[in-house]
């Protein structure tokens, strides 16, 4: 049959194949089925796209590819691609429409794609070949050395952003609350009036039927905004954890020692 194809990312020539150590995928084209049940690969693609609308193999990818026909001349061309273990399912049933005579060579050719990638994926120790063994160590060293240097930089940006968490959750823990007079002073040099304003527009704080400030379900049930009764309205206060909750949304940092 023709040759069926193992890609991955980043990777070298192998054969016909291209294969490295990691993101491996075994795929199947359309032209390479209509190459091995010897038909038009337009009269295989049409089989392929009724099995599709009829719900009996799924949609798979399309991708162009480049061929030379028998004059030599390149011809472009579309071309259905088939991965993994859904590809190799949807296959077999194109195949057994097409001409099941060739199904045993299917089968064949998908196990020996198999075989090929758990070969690549041994472990160096594993391989006889000591050139192999060198290279594919190397190519060991290098992933682990690539994940090594992810985990530092989360664990630097994970230390860098504790403060902050920590910050937020020791003023979010203090009881009481404040007027927004006080309230915006916190937040990193917002003014006033546009702090009130991110309320109205996150449905913190609405107008009721007297146009007066309200506060909203949600906050008012969370515990981020209270009513102090005064002598002329309620006021709407904002507690140390609705304070610390806004200052979360709009990405502004806390300095817990402005709190003791």
């Amino acid at each position: 049959m023709s040759n069926l194809s193992l890609h991955t990312t980043n990777a070298t020539p192998f054969n016909s194949s291209i294969i490295t150590a990691n993101e491996i995928t075994i795929k199947m084209t359309s032209q390479e089925i209509a190459d091995l049940v010897q038909l038009r690969h337009d009269n295989v693609k049409r089989t392929i796209e009724t099995l599709i609308n009829s719900g009996v193999i799924v949609q798979p990818q399309i991708e162009d590819e480049q061929s030379l026909d028998a004059m030599g001349r390149t011809r472009n061309s579309k071309v259905y691609v088939f991965e993994g273990d859904q590809g190799e399912r949807d296959t077999t049933i194109i195949v057994a429409q097409l001409s099941p005579l060739f199904l045993g060579q299917l089968v064949d050719q998908w196990r020996f794609l198999k075989q090929q990638v758990l070969e690549m994926n041994k472990p160096s120790y594993m391989i006889e070949d000591r050139l192999a063994r060198a290279r594919k160590w190397i190519e060991e060293e290098t992933a682990k050395q690539e994940v090594e240097a992810k985990l530092l930089e989360a664990a630097k940006a994970i230390e860098v952003m504790k403060p902050t968490v920590d910050a937020y959750d020791l003023i979010a823990g203090k009881k009481g609350s404040m007027c927004f007079q006080d309230a915006y002073k916190y937040l990193g040099g917002i003014k006033l009036k546009d702090m009130k304003q991110w309320m109205y527009d996150k449905k913190w704080i609405n107008k009721d039927r007297f146009k007066r400030d309200s506060i909203g379900y949600y906050q008012n049930m969370s515990g981020y905004l209270v009513e102090k009764v005064t002598t002329h309205q309620p006021q709407i206060r904002i507690t140390y954890k609705g304070l610390a909750a806004m200052a979360r949304q709009m990405k502004i940092e806390l300095n817990a020692e402005d709190f003791n």
